[in-house]
């Protein structure tokens, strides 16, 4: 009599499942995905999964780029006003560069785009995942092209508003995550999915050579500035995804879970699927990590991938060349750190992989933002200039694994029905991050920042969202290295104990975390003075950050008591 039941019983049972060995747990695992027919290796189909998925999220890395560098130009003196006028940035063609701070409100209302699209992500979980991912990633080029043809001035304002917002509610790169992850091997899926997220910075690293080159397209008798062109340059998408969409599967896991929903609809059960389901209380602790890590993450990597190419123009006196030439190793660093990120989160674990590297991303920032207290006026200094580029490579290169960890977790604990559903509200509220970083250093750096602009000091303020990253980790989040997506779902989902934790150890989080405040607060208060700021505007700023820093821990303490409640 086989004794094979009995042992994926085992699996399914989280106190019996830490008996077993973890080779027992890996044979178990395998037979069980040989059963559903998923892959327990590579093969040709991953392959081109991991293409196709790689090629979508090359045109999202380079669109999000493409507005950085048109940016970048804005700074200097001059003798950039010829290339300005000839070649003008964002600021210069849209007619605000005395008013940056307007920019920051535009971006920042782009940004309500990408938190409404949560509205089709149900039906992701409805009709799949393989006619959904055409739709988004067609109507995503689409609009990216679009913006090129912006008309100068005020009108072009407005127009460049709307298509933003049309464009940013098309992101398609959550999808092919999804379809990334449902595919792969249970222990080649950190791999997998970070290599998919490599291919954004390889999209950034192809926008900023043709940045760095300064191409000016000329179309139907129109000459587009650089930045302009680049966003042109999207509809090279068109030849890419198209063709290849006809070889893409529905993924197998959502078949199952459909044939399982038609069984439920005949016998007269309600379905477990639905625009409200992921927002049930027995999914707060994935909804929670997903939305508090979103959050966070999409706020400090929203602000530093699109406000470098400003701080090196304003801060580091580069001028618009330079600074496109110098998002090249940003972008090798930051494209490095994702395809190492799969390999090292297989090896080590998502949790370990974000406390390391998170920790290695607050001194990166330090590095990156403390040359510019020494900038003298408006003359370039080489050995600052090369200071902050390699702490800003260190921090591209760290902030990517842990990001990948921090997409990973949530993804990986909700169950097939939700998943994309749950990923939507998850980005929805991430995206809040997208919206709210532009005002934020526009606003805190040209309004709040004492003598001319300080966007090194809204650079430091992010290294107390990492810390929040890395406290909201350590205290919810489980470990899913290896494990199968379902296994996850049904031992984590529910499960969290406290006596998983020694009683005289439960609350000592807490402690180190109430230490930690006023650490930070000191140093950034030093660092502000130290930078010109006046005092009433450096308070604005940290209380803001701290006071979101400590409703997240909150949010936290009060889930992670409701979950250890849960009978």
């Amino acid at each position: 009599m086989s004794t094979e039941p009995k042992e994926t019983e085992k699996i399914n049972n989280p106190e019996t499942s830490k008996k077993l060995s973890k080779e027992e747990r890996r044979r178990i695992r395998e037979k069980r995905r040989e059963e559903t027919s998923l892959p327990t290796k590579m093969n040709k189909y991953l392959w081109f999964v991991l293409f196709f998925a790689g090629i979508v999220t090359f045109f999202d890395g380079w669109s999000t780029l493409a507005i950085t560098l048109a940016m970048g130009g804005f700074g200097g003196g001059f003798e950039l006003s010829l290339e300005q006028f000839f070649n003008p940035d964002l600021f210069t063609y849209f007619g605000l560069t005395g008013s940056p701070v307007t920019m920051g409100i535009v971006l920042s209302i782009a940004g309500v785009g990408v938190v409404a699209a949560v509205s089709f992500k149900y039906f992701v979980d409805k009709y799949g995942r393989r006619p959904l991912t055409l739709l988004t990633a067609i109507a995503f080029i689409t609009f990216s092209v679009l913006t090129a043809f912006s008309p100068r001035g005020s009108p072009g304002l407005i127009y460049f508003l709307i298509i933003r917002i049309c464009a940013n509610y098309f992101l398609s790169a959550d999808i092919v995550l999804i379809i990334m992850a449902e595919e792969a091997p249970n222990q080649l899926r950190g791999r997998l999915v970070g290599a998919v997220l490599a291919t954004n910075a390889v999209g950034g690293f192809a926008c900023g050579i043709i940045q760095a080159i300064g191409v000016e397209l000329s179309i139907f008798g129109m000459k587009l500035s650089t930045w302009q062109s680049l966003f042109f340059l999207t509809s090279l998408g068109y030849f890419f995804i198209i063709p290849l969409f006809f070889f893409l599967k529905e993924t197998k896991l959502f078949n199952s879970m459909k044939r399982y929903e038609k069984w439920r609809l005949k016998k007269g059960l309600k379905p477990k699927t639905g625009w409200t389901v992921p927002l049930k209380r027995k999914y707060i602790r994935p909804m929670t990590l997903g939305c508090i890590l979103g959050f966070l993450g999409t706020l400090i990597t929203s602000a530093q991938v699109t406000f470098f190419a400003l701080y090196f123009a304003k801060e580091q006196n580069m001028g618009s060349t330079l600074v496109g030439f110098v998002s090249l190793p940003l972008m090798i660093s930051a494209g490095l750190g994702y395809y190492l990120a799969g390999p090292l989160i297989d090896r080590w674990g998502r949790v370990t992989c974000i406390h390391r590297f998170g920790n290695i991303t607050i001194w990166a920032g330090a590095f990156m933002a403390w040359p510019a207290l020494f900038v003298p006026g408006d003359i370039p200094i080489p050995l600052l200039m090369t200071i902050s580029v390699l702490g800003t490579m260190l921090s591209g290169f760290c902030a990517p694994i842990w990001a990948t960890a921090s997409t990973l977790i949530p993804l990986e604990m909700f169950p097939t029905h939700v998943r994309s559903t749950a990923m939507g509200w998850i980005g929805a509220i991430s995206r809040g991050g997208t919206i709210l970083a532009p005002f934020l250093m526009m606003y805190g750096a040209e309004k709040l920042g004492g003598l001319g602009l300080s966007y090194q000091f809204m650079f430091r303020l992010m290294g107390l969202a990492v810390a929040t990253i890395l406290f909201t980790t350590y205290l919810l989040a489980p470990e899913g290295k290896g494990r199968m997506l379902e296994e996850i779902a049904a031992t984590e989902i529910h499960a969290y104990k406290a006596e998983r934790i020694p009683k005289e150890k439960y609350n000592e989080p807490y402690y180190w975390y109430a230490m930690g405040l006023p650490v930070f607060f000191t140093s950034f208060f030093i660092y502000g003075i130290a930078s010109g700021g006046e005092v009433d505007k450096l308070l604005v700023m940290m209380i803001f950050y701290i006071s979101v820093s400590v409703f997240c821990l909150i949010i936290v303490a009060i889930v992670r008591k409701m979950i250890t409640e849960q009978k």
